[in-house]
């Protein structure tokens, strides 16, 4: 149902980039280390702590299996949850919260907000906040902008209800389905200390990205990585 556009997350992580470049935005749970190349966790034992995070659900299919991988490693992540899914499906997302993960806000719709005037940004942010609110308990704090396309406007409405801007420093391109193996390569080769993966349990066929998970999280772990929540 949600689909990303191909070749425009690169660019527009940059246009964003090039926005706040000159910005100091802290967050008491998550620190941007370096907003003209990536955002990493700054916070803690960067050298072993990383970030898993899921775009798009929570989807009655994938994020159900999503869940049972990260309890079965004793593994949180963060899941920046689109409002109408948390709105479809309120157990899962209360599931989610329960078993110790965050729910943050992917916007209300997944529709690309630097195109639509002020108020139908606020509508789809702030929807998607009351929302998660409703049915977790918990307000967001972090807000990840559907495809990373964000402006200077995005962010400063977005801080209006409190949320801090939210990128990620890999990405698996999981939602390309490029095979289970190419998926633990990207992550496996590239891994270092404070990075934020990028990862999806909604907005289609996630099979790949069950599978490659579990294998991703064993490794690591082996190799004495952290998970952390932003």
């Amino acid at each position: 149902m949600l689909s990303l556009l191909p070749g425009t997350i690169q660019a527009q992580a940059i246009a964003f980039q090039a926005h706040v470049a000159h910005s100091n935005i802290n967050h008491p749970r998550f620190l941007l280390s370096s907003l003209l190349a990536s955002q990493t966790i700054t916070r803690g034992d960067v050298s072993s702590s990383i970030a898993l995070t899921f775009d798009d659900g929570p989807d009655p299919t994938y994020t159900p299996l999503v869940l049972n991988v990260l309890a079965h490693y004793g593994v949180h992540a963060t899941f920046f949850c689109v409002g109408e899914q948390v709105q479809a499906y309120p157990d899962l997302a209360l599931q989610e919260s329960q078993q110790g993960n965050a729910v943050e806000n992917h916007s209300w719709s997944h529709m690309n907000l630097t195109v639509l005037p002020p108020d139908i940004i606020r509508k789809q942010i702030q929807s998607t906040s009351t929302e998660i609110e409703q049915t977790t308990g918990i307000m967001p704090e972090l807000f990840r902008p559907p495809y990373g396309s964000t402006n200077e406007n995005v962010n400063n409405i977005a801080r209006e209800f409190g949320l801090t801007q939210i990128l990620w420093s890999i990405d698996t391109q999981d939602w390309q389905q490029p095979g289970v193996d190419q998926i633990v390569e990207t992550i496996l080769t590239k891994i270092k200390g404070g990075d934020i993966i990028l990862m999806h349990d909604g907005g289609g066929n996630r099979a790949e990205t069950v599978q490659a998970l579990a294998l991703i999280i064993s490794e690591l772990q082996q190799r004495g990585f952290t998970f952390i929540v932003l």
